[in-house]
Parts: C-alpha cells; structure tokens; sequence
C-alpha cells in the first residue's frame, strides 16, 4: 500500500502554472481550429481535427489535479515545514484509491453511531470503527472524503462520543501509528506540535478523527457547511478537535468564539490554550482582534496561559503592528 513520493512543493506549484498556461493556449487554439476544419470540409486533410487538442488539454487537466493532491498530501505528512526536497510514504498510491477507503470507513463509523445500545457501549464500537483510519488521515483527499461522508451531524456526534466518556476506549493494539496522525500543519514561528500530547494518548479515536479535520480543512476541501461545528459540538469535543491535532488559525478563532461566548467557560479552555501555545501566530491575531474575549480567557487563570502569552507576545514574533495591539490588549486587562 502506497509509495514513497519526493516533491519540490516550490517547483511543482510552477510546474501547475505552467501547465494552466499550455491549457489556455490550447483552449484558444480550439475554436480556431474547429472553424478551419468545418470551413475546408472534405478538403480538411487531416483525420482527427480538433480531437488530439482535446485529449492534450484533458492530460494536462488530469496531472494537475493528480500533482496537487500529491504536494497537499506530502505537506500534511512531513513532521516539520522545509523548503525543497520533500519525501514521505503516501498511504495511498491514487487520489480515488483515498476516497474509496475512506468512503467504506465512513460508513463504519456511521454503522457504530447507529448500532443499537444493547450491542455495547457507543464509544467503544465508534473507537474501533474509527481506528480504520489510522495511518490513513494524513491523505487530504482521504480525510476529506471521509468528512464528506460522514457528514458535519455524524462527525460532531462520534467525536462527542469520543470524548464525553470517562474511560476513553482505546484502539486496538494492531491500529498502526505513524507521525502523520500527530498534529500537523505547524506554522511559521509555532512549536513542533508532532509529539503525542496526553489528550491525545487519553482519547486517540478523538485524536484520528481530529486529524483528519485538519488534514482537509488546511488544504481547503472543507465546505462552508463544516464551520457550523463550532456551534454544534460540546465543549469537550471543541477542545479535543484543536488540542490533538494542529488546526488552523480559523478554526482555532472560532473554536474560542464559541467556547468564551458561554455563559461559564469550563475546564475545556485549557485544551483550547493549549493549542494556541502550539500556534503562538494565532493566539497573538486572537489576543489583537477580540479585547472582550481574551478579558474572559485571561480570567481562567490557566497554568498554560503564562507560556502561551509569553511565545505570542515576545519581542519579533508576528507582524510589529499586530503584536503591539495583542500586547495593549492584554495589558490593558491585567494580564501584562
């Protein structure tokens, strides 16, 4: 299964380019030549016409989409950010091979959210069905088709699932694990995030599943309809979705809109601070751009907020601007 893929993500994105710009050439040169033909008629001496352009611009089409889910796939699983070579064991050898897999996982997963009550408890049989995607989530287009699948409803209920019980089903011993199921994505300037966190080694069916959030929405193959789930998930879900794998800054912003909107902030911000510390970028946009939010998140007291502000806040991280507002903001709530 899979192979190993190198890529130049620098050099393939112009290679795209370049590819798109052979397709417009070819795109123009079609009706041209469709009109020449149609004006000679039985005098065209060619045999195929227009046919050959067509089945150009289709290649050309076709390696683009195949090269991008190549860099997007290869990005999501290299540990660390790096210019130039990148090499990484794929899971899958064709983007329709991902999506196939991750349509039968999909339907697994709904299978255990359904299956009666008597059967078992609900998170361990979700936790085992969700462990068919280890391994597997760092795919784009797999976590993506897995999503798609599922749903906004069905992934917002197995991951409630995942994280609302007290004992935390476990994966099965054979369920492989590899680096692209830690957190990914790190930003310029945030911690390597790639290590396994305790939440993560607490609820690992959560940690897969949050993964392949990540893994999709970072590459954009997340619909509007998925920004819903932060005001549709429980707290505790929130918080595992942005502590055990590296979302994006959206999704952390608006993951601590709705956590900080409630009428008692609990002990789920922790997981939420803790993310920032991970995306100090993010945390210092947060602190600059919500004065009345941050007011309530300083107020918690965290043991992890201290490092978190001191990673945002430090001299040269981020833009000056955005910095000197983030640090007002905070001063000016007590926090400095």
């Amino acid at each position: 299964m899979g192979e190993l893929v190198g890529i130049d993500p620098r050099g393939a994105h112009d290679l795209i380019r370049r590819m798109e710009a052979v397709k417009a050439f070819l795109g123009r040169t079609r009706p041209g030549l469709d009109a020449a033909i149609a004006e000679a008629g039985q005098d065209w001496a060619g045999r195929q016409g227009s046919t050959a352009l067509h089945r150009a611009w289709a290649f050309l089409h076709e390696a683009q989409h195949d090269l991008k889910w190549r860099i997007d796939t290869v990005e999501q699983l290299v540990p660390v950010r790096e210019r130039g070579l990148l090499t990484a064991t794929f899971p899958f050898s064709a983007e329709s091979e991902a999506r196939h897999e991750a349509e039968q996982a999909a339907a697994a997963i709904r299978g255990a959210l359904d299956a009666p009550s008597s059967s078992g408890p609900a998170a361990t049989q979700v936790a085992q069905a969700v462990a068919a995607t280890a391994g597997k989530a760092g795919d784009p287009a797999y976590a993506a088709a897995l999503l798609a699948a599922l749903g906004p409803d069905a992934f917002v209920h197995a991951l409630h699932a995942l994280t609302t019980t007290n004992d935390h089903p476990t994966l099965p011993p054979d369920t492989p694990q590899d680096a692209s199921e830690a957190p990914t994505g790190t930003p310029q300037g945030a911690a390597d995030t790639h290590s396994a966190t305790p939440e993560a080694t607490q609820s690992p069916g959560a940690a897969l599943l949050a993964r392949a959030f990540a893994s999709a929405e970072r590459t954009g193959r997340l619909g509007d309809e998925w920004q819903a789930v932060a005001e549709s998930a429980s707290p505790q879900a929130l918080s595992a979705l942005v502590s055990l794998a590296g979302q994006s800054g959206a999704v952390l912003h608006r993951v601590a809109l709705a956590l900080l909107d409630r009428p008692e902030p609990g002990t789920e911000l922790h997981g939420l601070i803790t993310a920032y510390a991970a995306n100090p970028l993010a945390f210092q946009q947060f602190l600059a751009e919500h004065p009345r939010e941050t007011g309530t998140l300083l107020a918690t007291g965290d043991p992890a907020l201290p490092a978190a502000l001191d990673e945002a806040l430090k001299p040269g991280a981020g833009a000056d601007g955005l910095r000197e507002r983030a640090w007002a903001n905070v001063r000016s709530l007590g926090g400095g």
